[in-house]
């Protein structure tokens, strides 16, 4: 993957609890390389990554205890737990992305 991705966040389904992840390349939405390049971004300043299951990632130290997922057919989402807020997520995805969902 060739210098920075820029993400933004695209459908939030606030029964589920999950918030799709766009790319501003759309050859990137099935390369895993942008997802890894995310993870790694927000990790560098919060902790150390954990797996948590088959693409899906945590990361120690992040304070809205999110997990990080990729799969084929989404590409990257990201799943907030119950008891954070919609608000909180976007205020600490916004260091990261551009949280105005598109």
């Amino acid at each position: 993957m060739e210098g920075d991705v820029r993400y933004s966040v695209g459908n939030i389904n606030r029964q589920e609890r999950w918030i799709t992840i766009l790319t501003d390349d759309p050859f990137v939405f099935d390369d895993t390389d942008s997802f890894a390049h995310l993870v790694k971004s927000i990790r560098d300043d919060n902790g150390e990554i954990q797996e948590v299951g088959d693409m899906q990632y945590s990361i120690k130290g992040d304070p809205c205890n999110l997990i990080y997922q990729w799969d084929g057919c989404f590409g990257i989402s990201i799943v907030y737990p119950k008891g954070v807020t919609e608000d909180t997520v976007l205020n600490f995805l916004g260091r990261y992305m551009n949280v105005v969902p598109i």
